[in-house]
């Protein structure tokens, strides 16, 4: 049996690192790998609850909804090694750059296909066509998305992975459950004090 590829290990496209931004790589990464801990050793891996976060108000949406193609397919299980060598190896620019080359240079030996023929989907849309909801007494704000693997939540985050991202005006976040990822697209609003608003309206094209 071919032996995967650390992109195969954190359920990582490789496409969708260089689709994104210098700035979201990092955080994709460390996404990935953590979703690839929780999915295949959960025993082992922390729960990450959203941080208390005020309303979800401070966010516009800025973007259509588009969908690429997807494959889906049945994951092994991975041990810790080889998700903490994956996340190890990519994490680092130049260690990844050396992995990629590495590829590339297996794949013209072998003759076999390239490691862009796996796929995930990645559907892109508006921070509105998302539902989202607040913890009683705490006020804590989340955001979430079902995912056709049938996780009513698949895709959820919160206003504090937004304002990490609040300068790109997109966050990529991967399904808890399967392969899939989401980049959506928002903006921030600021009031007349240049503090950031507490109204939700969309760019509509117009």
């Amino acid at each position: 049996m071919t032996e995967p590829t650390h992109y195969e290990v954190l359920s990582l496209p490789k496409s969708l690192l260089e689709e994104s931004n210098e700035e979201q790589i990092p955080q994709i990464i460390k996404q990935a790998y953590h979703r690839a801990l929780l999915r295949h050793h959960p025993d082992k891996a922390q729960q990450q609850n959203p941080s208390s976060r005020p309303a979800a108000s401070n966010y516009a949406s800025r973007s259509s909804t588009t969908t690429t193609t997807s494959t889906s397919t049945s994951n092994p299980i991975y041990t810790v090694d080889q998700i903490t060598r994956a996340y190890t190896t990519l994490s680092s620019p130049p260690s990844r750059a050396q992995y990629d080359r590495h590829l590339i240079l297996t794949q013209q030996q072998t003759s076999k296909p390239s490691q862009s023929a796996f796929q995930t989907g990645i559907e892109t849309i508006d921070l509105d066509d998302l539902e989202y909801s607040e913890s009683p007494g705490s006020g804590e704000t989340h955001w979430y998305r079902p995912c056709r693997c049938g996780n009513e939540q698949g895709f959820a985050f919160g206003e504090e992975d937004l304002e990490e991202a609040g300068d790109l005006g997109e966050l990529i976040v991967g399904c808890q459950d399967c392969s899939l990822w989401l980049r959506v697209c928002f903006a921030v609003v600021e009031d007349d004090d240049g503090d950031e608003a507490k109204e939700v309206s969309s760019k509509q094209p117009g």
